[in-house]
C-alpha cells in the first residue's frame, strides 16, 4: 500500500482534476522541490525482487529523510522498481553516505549530483563515447571537463 507523504493541492482543489502525468517520474520531484527547496533526489534502480524487500528496508532505515516514489519498468525481462527518491538534504557528506549505503545494499544509483558523465550513470568510462567525442570534437571544446574518459585520455 502507498501513502501520500507530500500533497500540493488542498481539498478544495482536488475536485478540479490533475493530469496523471503530474504524479509520475520527475514531476513529483519538481512539485516537492517547489514547496521545499531543501529537498533533492536520487535516481535509484532496485534489483528484481517481487517482495520489495530492499525497498522496504530503505523506507524503514531512512524514514522521512529519504521518501520513496516508485515506478516500474522491465529490465532483462523482469519488472524492477525504480525510484526518484526525495531526499531531505542536510550536507554533501550525508548525501554521499546515503548514496554509498544504497550501493552497498545492491541498489544502483544514477547520481544526479555530479556533472561528470561517467560518475552519474554507469560509473565506468565507455571507450566508444570517448572515441566518438574524439571524432566530432577533437579539440574538446564542447562541454569541457565533463567527461572523465576524455580527461584521462588527455593526460596520457
Amino acid at each position: 500500500m502507498g501513502r501520500h507523504d507530500y500533497l500540493r493541492k488542498g481539498a478544495a482543489d482536488a475536485g478540479k482534476g490533475t493530469a496523471l502525468a503530474e504524479f509520475t517520474w520527475n514531476h513529483t520531484t519538481l512539485h516537492a522541490r517547489s514547496s521545499d527547496p531543501t529537498i533533492t533526489y536520487l535516481q535509484t534502480l532496485f534489483p528484481y525482487d517481487p517482495e520489495l524487500t530492499l525497498v522496504q528496508h530503505f523506507a524503514e532505515y531512512f524514514g522521512d529523510e529519504v521518501m520513496m516514489h516508485l515506478e516500474y519498468f522491465r529490465v532483462g525481462g523482469q519488472v524492477c522498481p525504480a525510484a526518484l527518491q526525495l531526499v531531505r538534504y542536510t550536507t554533501e557528506a550525508r548525501l554521499q553516505e546515503i548514496i554509498r549505503y544504497h550501493e552497498a545494499q545492491g541498489a544502483f544509483i544514477a547520481n544526479p549530483h555530479t556533472y561528470i558523465l561517467e560518475d552519474g550513470g554507469r560509473k565506468v568510462v565507455n571507450p566508444a563515447q570517448v572515441a566518438f567525442k574524439a571524432q566530432v570534437d577533437p579539440y574538446g571544446l564542447l562541454n569541457p571537463g565533463k567527461m572523465r574518459g576524455w580527461l584521462e585520455r588527455a593526460q596520457d
